[in-house]
C-alpha cells in the first residue's frame, strides 16, 4: 500500500486492525501515525485508549495484554510499537503471531526503519497487516508533494515557488513544511504563494549570503566574511538559521570534493546528489568553492560550527559575539 492509499482508507473509515509502517521517510511516517491517532482516538480519551511502546524498552509480554484490553470511552483503542526491529526475535515472532488473529477493537501500528522485507518474519507481517513502506521522496517529486500538502491550508503553491523552495531549503520534508507554514502566514488573505513570496521570505539572499561567507572563509578574508554576515543580518537572517544553512553548504562542498576525487563527471555528481535545479544552476560556484576550501578547513568548519551552535543555545554571550568569533575561527590560517 502506498501512503496516499492509506489516506484514502482513513477518509473512508476503512481502518484495519494492524498496520506495518517501515522505510526511511520519517516525516511521512509520522504524518500517517498522527492521522490514525486523530481519527481513531477521541479527544480526551488518550490516557485510556492510546498506548505507545518502544522496542528497546519492552517485550511481547508487556504489549500483548494491552492490545487485548477492551477500549474505554471509545469504540477502539490504538497501540503503537515503535522500533519494532529492536525487539528480540522471540518477541517479534510472538507479536506477528498475534497479527494473524488480532483483536478487532484494537488498531495496532508496528513501526520500524528500513529493514529487509524479504526475511521470513517481515514477509509474514506484510501478509497479516496493511503494510506501508515510506520511501524517501526523490527531489523531482517534492514540488508536487508540496503543492498537494499546501491544500490543507486552503492555499495554492505555484510550480515555480515549489521549485524555488526545493532549491533553497533542500529535500528535508520537515524543514520544507516548517517554511511552508511561514509562507502561509506571510501571504495572509491571498490564496496563492508565488515565487516572489518564497524569495522574500527564504530568498536568494539566504543562499547568496552563505555563498559569500564561504567564499570569504576560503580566501581567509575576515573583513569580507564579516561584511557578508552583516548583510545577511540586514536581510533578516537569524544566527541559528544561518548556522544550519552553513552546515548544509559545507556538507555539499565536502561531498563534491569526494566525488571529484573519484573522477565523477559533473552530470554524474548532480545526479548522485539530487539537490534540485537550484543546486544545478549554481553548480559551477559550488565546485569552485570546494576547490577553494581545503579538506582540513572543511573539517575544522564543522567543529567550530557545532561549537557556535551549542553556544547560541546555552551561552550567556550575545549572538553577535558568538558569530564574530565563529567567523574568526573559520578564517584564521592554521597552517
Amino acid at each position: 500500500m502506498k501512503p496516499e492509499n492509506l489516506k484514502e482508507q482513513i477518509q473512508k473509515n476503512n481502518i484495519s486492525p494492524v498496520y506495518f509502517f517501515s522505510g526511511d521517510e520519517e516525516y511521512l511516517k509520522e504524518e500517517a501515525i498522527r492521522s490514525l491517532i486523530n481519527y481513531v482516538v477521541k479527544p480526551d480519551t488518550e490516557p485510556f485508549c492510546l498506548d505507545v511502546f518502544r522496542g528497546d524498552d519492552v517485550g511481547a509480554a508487556d504489549i500483548l495484554p494491552v492490545v487485548s484490553l477492551v477500549p474505554m470511552m471509545s469504540d477502539r483503542r490504538l497501540v503503537i510499537i515503535r522500533d519494532f526491529h529492536r525487539l528480540s526475535q522471540k518477541d517479534r515472532e510472538a507479536l506477528v503471531t498475534y497479527t494473524e488473529q488480532p483483536v478487532l477493537s484494537t488498531v495496532l501500528i508496528i513501526e520500524c526503519h528500513r529493514i529487509n522485507l524479504k526475511t521470513q518474519i517481515y514477509k509474514r507481517l506484510t501478509e497479516t497487516s496493511d503494510s506501508v513502506v515510506f520511501y524517501t521522496l526523490f527531489p523531482e517529486r517534492i514540488p508536487t508533494w508540496l503543492k498537494q500538502h499546501i491544500l490543507q491550508y486552503n492555499k495554492r503553491l505555484t510550480s515555480e515557488a515549489a521549485q524555488q523552495m526545493l532549491a533553497i531549503v533542500g529535500t528535508d520534508l520537515r524543514e520544507l513544511v516548517g517554511e511552508l507554514q511561514k509562507l502561509v502566514i506571510f501571504i495572509g488573505e491571498r490564496e496563492t504563494i508565488e515565487i516572489q513570496d518564497v524569495e522574500n521570505t527564504l530568498g536568494p539572499i539566504r543562499t547568496g549570503s552563505v555563498f559569500d561567507i564561504t567564499e570569504a572563509v576560503g580566501e581567509k578574508n575576515l573583513a569580507k566574511a564579516l561584511g557578508a554576515y552583516e548583510r545577511a543580518l540586514d536581510s533578516g537572517d537569524e544566527p541559528q538559521a544561518m548556522i544550519g544553512l552553513f552546515v548544509r553548504h559545507l556538507m555539499i562542498l565536502w561531498k563534491i570534493r569526494f566525488l571529484k576525487r573519484d573522477r565523477l563527471t559533473d552530470d554524474s555528481i548532480k545526479k548522485k546528489l539530487q539537490l534540485g535545479w537550484g543546486f544545478n544552476r549554481f553548480f559551477d560556484r559550488y565546485v569552485a568553492q570546494s576547490k577553494l576550501l581545503s579538506g582540513r578547513t572543511l573539517q575544522d568548519g564543522f567543529e567550530v560550527l557545532y561549537e557556535a551552535d551549542l553556544a547560541l543555545k546555552t551561552s550567556l554571550f550575545k549572538p553577535e559575539i558568538i558569530m564574530r568569533h565563529l567567523l574568526y575561527e573559520l578564517c584564521v590560517d592554521r597552517t
